[in-house]
C-alpha cells in the first residue's frame, strides 16, 4: 500500500472521527438542556429549543471538516506529530512520486500511531453523553416523557389529532421548477400562492387527514396523511384557479393559485439597423444582437433564409451561425460577422437575417424569442435603366401655407430681438430665413407650372425661376411653352376668361411677394420683409380656397331671424364646466356591484367576505394584476381581523376599481390636523 493511498484512509477515519464526536457533543447539549427544562416545569416546546441547541453544538464541532478537503492539511498534521518523516508525506500529497520519496515517507509507521490519538479524543465526549442520556432516563420526569408507555402515547397523539382543527393553521411549500434555480418558499396561512408555472405546492396541516375534501378548480383532489397531520400536492397550472378545503367541523378554506408565467426572451438586433441593397454581393456584415430573459437563457444564434428566384419559383436556404450556450444568463451580447462571399448570392437575391433566444424553460417551453427581421437585397442589373415614372400625387398647398406661416413667425421673432443682436448675428439669421423663403418659393414655382400642363422644371431651371425676379402671366406662358413646345398654340392669355391662369393668378401673386421678401431678408432688413411675406400668406390661402367645389342648390329656409333677435337676448352667456366622462365598462360594473355585496357582507360573515373577494381576485388576475393586488391585501386584512388596515385596503380596492382621483393644480396635499 502506498503512502498516498494510506493518507487518503486517514483523511476517511478522521471524517468519521469528526462526524461522532460531533453527535456526541450534540446529543449531550441536546439531552441535558432537556433535563433541566422537565425539572424546571418548561413548556412543551422547551424540547424543540434543547434540539436546536444540541445541533447547534454539533455544527460548531464540524466546522474542521473543511480543513480535512485538504490533503496536504492532513500530511501536516501527521508531520507534527511524527517529525522522523521530515516532510517527506507533504511532499507525497502535493502528487511528487519517487521510489526514494516512498520509502522515507513509509519508514514510519505513523498510521497505527495516529489512529490511537484519534481513538482516545473520543473517549471523553462518549462517557459524558452516556452519562447524561443514563441520567435523563434514569429521571422519572425525563424517562416517562421520552419512553412513554408505547401504545399510550400513540393513541393519546391519536386522540389530541381527532380533536384538532385540520384548517387551524395551513402551510404552504412552493417548490419552483428546477431550471429556475431558486429555492423553495415557505408561508403559513397565505391567501394566494404566487409562483411559476409548474411548481410544485405542497400544503400541509395538524390533524386527522379523513376529516378534509379538497378540490382544486373545482375537480377532486386527494389529500394524503402526513404524521399526525395532512398534506396536499398540487402543481402550479397555467391559468389562476381555487384551491378549496372543506372540513367535515363546518369550516372551509380557499386559497388562490396565482400562476406567474415565465416570459419569452427580448432580443433586440442593433446591427444591422436597416434594411440595406446592395449592388454586389461582396464584403462581409458585422452582427450584433442584446438578449434578455426573466430567469435565464440557454442558448442564443443568428438565423439566416436565403430567397432565390423570380415569378412563382423560388428556392430557400436555412442557416444558423454565431450560436452562443448562454446556461443560465439573465442578460448577454450576441455578436457574429457573415461574408457575403460565402453565401454565393446572385442578382435578386434576398438574405433575411434575425436574432433568435431560447430560454431554459423546461415546463411548458423552452420559449423562443425573436429580433426583427432585417434584409439584405442584391439590386437586378435591370433596376438601374428604368424608365418607370410614378405618377405625381397632388400639389401640397396646405404645407405651402404651414411653411409660410412658419416663416412669418420666425420673421416676426427676429425682428423682436433685431435691438439686442449684432449687425452680423442679424444677417446671418436673415440669411437662413431667406434661404427658407427661397425654397418655398421654387415649390410655389413648380405647383404652377403643373396647372399650366406642363412638367415641373429640372433642377437647374427650377434654380433659374426661384432666382428670377418677379413674373407676369405672359412669362409663365413662354416659360412653360419653352418646357413643352405646346402651351403657347392652346392657350389664349388675353384677358381674364382663361379659367387655368385664373386658378394661378393667386399663386403667382405670392410667387412675387416671395421674391420682395427674400430681397429684404437678403440685406438683413426683416421688417420690410414682413408685409410681403404676409401678402404670400394671403395669396396661398386664396388659392386654396378657390379649389373648393360648392354644390348648387336652394338655400335652406331661416327658423330664426337673426337680424330681428340680435342682442335682445337676456343670458350672458356663462356657460358651466362639464368633465367629460367615458362610457362605463360592463365588466368594471359587474365587478362593482360584486365588491358593494362584499361590503355588506363583511359586517356579518368576516370569512366568507374574504372568500368572495378571493373568487373576485381570481378572475382579475388575467386582466387587471392592480385590481388583483388589492383585493389580495384586502382578503389578508380580513383574515387576519386587522381593523386598523381594513378600511385602508378598502379605500385602495374602491380607488382601483373607479377612476383615479383628480388632483387639480393649486390645492396643496393635506398635512395632517393642526394640534
Amino acid at each position: 500500500m502506498t503512502a498516498h493511498t494510506r493518507l487518503l484512509q486517514l483523511r476517511r477515519f478522521l471524517q468519521a472521527a469528526l462526524v461522532a464526536r460531533a453527535i456526541f457533543v450534540g446529543a449531550s447539549i441536546a439531552l441535558g438542556l432537556f433535563a433541566v427544562a422537565r425539572l424546571g416545569g418548561a413548556p412543551s416546546w422547551s424540547v424543540v429549543v434543547a434540539v436546536l441547541a444540541g445541533l447547534a453544538g454539533a455544527g460548531a464541532f464540524l466546522r474542521p471538516l473543511r480543513l480535512l478537503r485538504s490533503l496536504s492539511n492532513v500530511a501536516l498534521w501527521v508531520e507534527e506529530r511524527t517529525p522522523s518523516l521530515r516532510y517527506a508525506l507533504v511532499t507525497v500529497a502535493d502528487g511528487v512520486h519517487s521510489p526514494a520519496l516512498e520509502a522515507q515517507a513509509l519508514g514510519t509507521v505513523w498510521w497505527s500511531d495516529v489512529r490511537t490519538i484519534v481513538l482516545r479524543s473520543l473517549i471523553k465526549p462518549a462517557v459524558v453523553a452516556l452519562v447524561v442520556a443514563v441520567i435523563v432516563l434514569w429521571n422519572p420526569f425525563t424517562g416517562r416523557f421520552l419512553l412513554g408507555s408505547g401504545a399510550g402515547a400513540i393513541s393519546g397523539s391519536g386522540a389530541a389529532a381527532q380533536n384538532v382543527d385540520p384548517l387551524a393553521v395551513v402551510h404552504v411549500v412552493v417548490t419552483p421548477p428546477a431550471y429556475a434555480g431558486k429555492q423553495p418558499t415557505r408561508a403559513d396561512d397565505p391567501t394566494s400562492v404566487e409562483a411559476l408555472v409548474g411548481s410544485a405546492i405542497a400544503l400541509t396541516g395538524d390533524g386527522n387527514a379523513a376529516l378534509l375534501t379538497a378540490t382544486a378548480d373545482s375537480a377532486s383532489r386527494s389529500i394524503a396523511p402526513r404524521g399526525s397531520g395532512w398534506s396536499l400536492s398540487l402543481t402550479m397550472p397555467a391559468r389562476p384557479a381555487i384551491v378549496k378545503l372543506h372540513s367535515s367541523k363546518g369550516r372551509d378554506r380557499l386559497f388562490v393559485l396565482a400562476p406567474i408565467a415565465d416570459a419569452v426572451p427580448v432580443v433586440t438586433l442593433l446591427l444591422p439597423a436597416h434594411d440595406t441593397i446592395v449592388r454586389r454581393a461582396t464584403g462581409r456584415f458585422a452582427l450584433h444582437a442584446q438578449v434578455r430573459d426573466d430567469i435565464g437563457l440557454r442558448d442564443a444564434a443568428f438565423e439566416l433564409v436565403i430567397s432565390s428566384g423570380t415569378g412563382e419559383n423560388f428556392t430557400f436556404r436555412s442557416a444558423t451561425i454565431g450560436h452562443l450556450v448562454l446556461s443560465g444568463t439573465i442578460e448577454s451580447a450576441l455578436d457574429a460577422r457573415i461574408s457575403l462571399d460565402s453565401l454565393q448570392l446572385k442578382p435578386g437575391d434576398i438574405l433575411q437575417l434575425r436574432a433568435v433566444a431560447r430560454d431554459g424553460n423546461t415546463v411548458n417551453g423552452p420559449g423562443l424569442g425573436a429580433s426583427e427581421t432585417r434584409s439584405i437585397r442584391v439590386a437586378r442589373a435591370d433596376e438601374y435603366d428604368s424608365v418607370a415614372v410614378d405618377a405625381a400625387p397632388p400639389p401640397d398647398t396646405g404645407g405651402q401655407v404651414l411653411s409660410q406661416r412658419m416663416l412669418i413667425m420666425l420673421t416676426e421673432a427676429l425682428v423682436k430681438r433685431q435691438r439686442t443682436l449684432s449687425h452680423a448675428v442679424l444677417l446671418e439669421e436673415s440669411l437662413r430665413i431667406a434661404s427658407d423663403e427661397r425654397k418655398l418659393r421654387k415649390r410655389v414655382g413648380d405647383v404652377v407650372f403643373q396647372r399650366m400642363g406642363a412638367d415641373p422644371l429640372s433642377e437647374e431651371g427650377a434654380e433659374d425661376l426661384a432666382s428670377r425676379g418677379k413674373l407676369t402671366p405672359e412669362d409663365i406662358v413662354r416659360l412653360a411653352d419653352s418646357v413643352t413646345g405646346t402651351a403657347g398654340n392652346v392657350m389664349d392669355v388675353e384677358g381674364d376668361e382663361t379659367p387655368i391662369l385664373a386658378i394661378n393668378k393667386p399663386l403667382l401673386e405670392a410667387f412675387n411677394a416671395m421674391w420682395e421678401a427674400g430681397r429684404s431678408l437678403e440685406v438683413g432688413e426683416p421688417a420690410k420683409a414682413l408685409p410681403p411675406m404676409r401678402i404670400a400668406l394671403a395669396a396661398i390661402e386664396k388659392a386654396r380656397q378657390a379649389e373648393r367645389i360648392y354644390l348648387r342648390g336652394r338655400p335652406g329656409t331661416e327658423i330664426v331671424d337673426i337680424t330681428k333677435v340680435r342682442l335682445t337676448g337676456k343670458d350672458k352667456g356663462v356657460q358651466s364646466i362639464r368633465e367629460v366622462r367615458p362610457p362605463i365598462d360592463p365588466v368594471a360594473r359587474r365587478r362593482s356591484a360584486t365588491f358593494e355585496r362584499v361590503t355588506n357582507l363583511m359586517a356579518r360573515d368576516p370569512e366568507a367576505a374574504a372568500d368572495s373577494l378571493l373568487l373576485l381576485r381570481v378572475e382579475a388576475l388575467t386582466d387587471a394584476p392592480a385590481l388583483a393586488a388589492a383585493l389580495d391585501d384586502a382578503a389578508k386584512a380580513l383574515r387576519k381581523h386587522d381593523n386598523s388596515a381594513i378600511p385602508l385596503m378598502w379605500m385602495r380596492v374602491r380607488r382601483v376599481l373607479g377612476d383615479p382621483p383628480v388632483q387639480r393644480a393649486g390645492i396643496a396635499p393635506w398635512q395632517g390636523g393642526l394640534r
